[in-house]
């Protein structure tokens, strides 16, 4: 599969942005692109707010005019994180709702608002659902481990936190999105193992089943997510344990083309400026088809329509 990377700026939605000449909007979307804490589902959900917000504010004084405005914003915002499959997906339903919105322009701004509204509900809802159908294919007394901070995974182990489930949880650098993990299991008094990234070959012969997020599903069933997701899925395939990725069937990408993977600051790695040496931040990898046992959408655990559908 080709690999291709993307810098920190994201130029393409960055651009989009400042030609809109909206200040407020840029802030906004600036705050998107900079968030290294929320998962996919959870940034998609906070722009489609974003297009909400738009939608009441823009100055716009006819319906064309504010579906112009729109329409670039829903650019910009599908651009802003690019390995995230699931904002462009909503941004792309979103733009379309725009074609039929009412000629009273008052009736144009509440029918947009609504629209973006109830596709974070609708995409609330699916990893809801998605999770409920994991939490049902894992049962009780299992150990779980996992990488990075998911919210349909985190969703998971709140269902399960009453059936004798534990974990092992990877920090997931850079910026150890892991730690926050397992502050939220401990809360819940999931008994958890804490590991470095390098310990994942260690420690997946301890678990019961893998289980992971997902930013995107490519069409032959390959995921992209946090980097150090691929590792965890060679040990898992190594030891025999299931490794299954919970997501919602939103984040499937409806190209054949992959997307780009997101490179951050090097800054983030708190390296010294070493004379001859460069580094490298890419945030995400892709995990091949062949390593997953199956994926789990609001379709159901597993999906039946997710595998090989090149």
């Amino acid at each position: 599969m080709q690999r291709r990377y993307n810098t920190y700026s994201v130029a393409v939605a960055q651009n989009a942005a400042r030609k809109m000449n909206d200040k407020k909007f840029q802030r906004r979307l600036e705050g998107l692109i900079e968030d290294r804490h929320s998962g996919a589902s959870e940034l998609a959900r906070l722009g489609l707010e974003v297009a909400a917000q738009c939608a009441q504010s823009a100055g716009a004084q006819k319906t064309i005019e504010l579906r112009h405005y729109l329409a670039e914003c829903a650019k910009a915002l599908a651009a802003a994180r690019p390995s995230m499959s699931i904002l462009k997906n909503l941004m792309e339903e979103w733009k379309e709702s725009l074609e039929v919105l009412p000629d009273d322009v008052e009736e144009a701004r509440v029918k947009a608002a609504e629209t973006a509204l109830n596709l974070a509900e609708q995409s609330t809802r699916a990893s809801f659902e998605a999770a409920a159908l994991t939490s049902a294919l894992v049962g009780n007394n299992k150990t779980i481990i996992t990488h990075s901070f998911s919210s349909t995974v985190l969703e998971v182990f709140h269902l399960l936190k009453n059936r004798g489930v534990q974990a092992i949880v990877p920090e997931s650098r850079p910026l150890c999105e892991g730690a926050d993990l397992a502050e939220r299991l401990s809360q819940w008094d999931i008994p958890a193992t804490y590991i470095t990234d390098a310990q994942v070959g260690l420690f997946a012969a301890h678990a019961d089943i893998a289980i992971v997020g997902a930013d995107t599903l490519l069409a032959d069933g390959s995921a992209i997510n946090k980097a150090g997701t691929l590792l965890l899925a060679m040990a898992a395939h190594a030891e025999e344990v299931p490794f299954y990725v919970c997501c919602e069937s939103c984040k499937l990408w409806p190209q054949k083309e992959p997307p780009a993977l997101e490179e951050m600051s090097p800054a983030e790695l708190g390296t010294s400026p070493w004379p001859g040496v460069s580094v490298s931040n890419i945030y995400f990898d892709v995990t091949p088809a062949h390593l997953i046992t199956g994926w789990c959408t609001e379709r159901g655990a597993p999906d039946p329509e997710i595998g090989d559908r090149e």
